[in-house]
């Protein structure tokens, strides 16, 4: 079988900070100081990626409450100039703060920061994504034309695919992408649901189910500019051995077109700057 190539590959799901999940089987291990993001441009050379967007890990320990989401963003913001690979960088507000510290911290975000959208991963944040403040702050994103950037992920009754559905209807001018959609069997069913019934709502390919091959059925009936590549990883310690959807992806019979749309286009589309900077990329000798 042979492996296709594409133009670009950018990954629009790269978590920066640690992963903590709560699994019994975490370990903390003190590991040797070094460059995060020269780790981060090795992961991306290692699986032959151009460049991604940024976003926290969203279990971050917030003692202080909102004087800890601005250092986050501070960081989040920082982390993204230190590089040209990084395309995007999103922060967060916590819905918990309540509605005039986030349109506080939502100015900032972008008249100091110039962050490029907001993500949420309400499991983590104490509330489910139809919660009433979840709303308003949907409202509050996209007044200030930021893309809504939201955890799907299916273990999670806090962020079931109904609740998304109340945000869509209830927000037909928000921008949301649903993250890590695919990732169970049923939920895929779920997806297509959604997909058939808001066309607000995008789905990045982190965590794919692969059975039955459900990228392709998506493709099929719906295109791809409604797929952005994704893989939700943590750059240290990397979450998986291969990338398996862009394997899956490479391996499959979808036109040239489509491919190109799911690894770049479509998020340039979302992120119209991304455009010049991977061909900045291009040129630039590795």
């Amino acid at each position: 079988m042979s492996r296709r190539t594409v133009r670009h590959v950018v990954d629009t799901h790269h978590h920066v900070g640690s992963l903590a999940i709560g699994a019994a089987e975490e370990r903390s291990t003190a590991a040797e100081s070094r460059d995060p993001v020269e780790i981060h441009h090795a992961m991306l050379d290692r699986f032959g990626m151009s460049a991604c967007a940024v976003m926290p890990g969203l279990q971050y320990e917030r003692p202080y409450g909102i004087v800890n989401t601005r250092e986050l963003n501070h960081a989040i913001a920082a982390y993204r100039d230190s590089s040209t690979r990084f395309l995007a960088a999103l922060g967060t507000v916590e819905p918990l703060h309540g509605l005039a510290l986030c349109r506080e911290e939502l100015d900032r975000m972008v008249g100091d920061l110039a962050l490029d959208g907001v993500v949420w991963h309400t499991r983590y944040q104490g509330v489910a994504v139809s919660d009433r403040r979840m709303h308003a702050l949907v409202d509050e994103a996209t007044a200030r034309g930021l893309p809504c950037y939201v955890h799907m992920f299916a273990e999670s009754n806090l962020e079931a695919p109904w609740m998304f559905a109340d945000l869509a209807r209830n927000h037909p001018d928000a921008t949301i992408v649903a993250l890590d959609g695919f990732s169970s069997s049923t939920q895929v069913q779920y997806v297509f649901d959604l997909a058939d019934r808001f066309d607000n709502i995008l789905f990045d390919t982190a965590i794919c189910f692969p059975l039955l091959r459900p990228l392709d059925a998506f493709v099929t009936r719906f295109g791809s500019d409604r797929l952005l590549f994704g893989t939700d990883s943590y750059a240290d310690p990397v979450s998986y051995n291969v990338p398996a959807v862009m394997e899956e992806l490479l391996a499959s019979d979808m036109s040239d077109e489509h491919l190109e749309n799911i690894f770049w286009r479509t998020f340039c589309r979302l992120f119209p700057a991304a455009e010049k900077a991977l061909a900045t990329i291009e040129e630039t000798p590795s």
